[in-house]
């Protein structure tokens, strides 16, 4: 999977979690599955200017999965929070 289509993929999943947990429900395990997957396949693909902000996403991405695992809505509302911010600050420091 390239680049643009592993991103494609993963705004997708993390927008649909997103409407999940805005609505305070608990995501679907296999949503949150798949986004940490392809965060961590983000990981692996990213450029060496920002290899350290895709790990730490794929690092919280990998706690919301705990999170929903375990039915801790509480925790995923502050995973979601805290990926988002490091979604903003990596897309407002390194996009192109």
């Amino acid at each position: 999977m390239d680049f643009k289509t592993t991103k494609r993929d993963l705004e997708a999943a993390f927008t649909s979690i997103v409407s999940t947990v805005d609505d305070a429900s608990l995501p679907d395990e296999a949503t949150v599955n798949r986004f940490a997957r392809l965060a961590a396949r983000m990981h692996q693909q990213a450029d060496e200017a920002w290899v350290g902000e895709a790990e730490d996403f794929s690092h919280l991405a990998g706690q919301l999965l705990n999170a929903v695992k375990k039915g801790d809505v509480e925790s995923c509302v502050m995973l979601v929070e805290s990926l988002q911010d490091a979604q903003s600050f990596c897309h407002r420091t390194f996009r192109e």
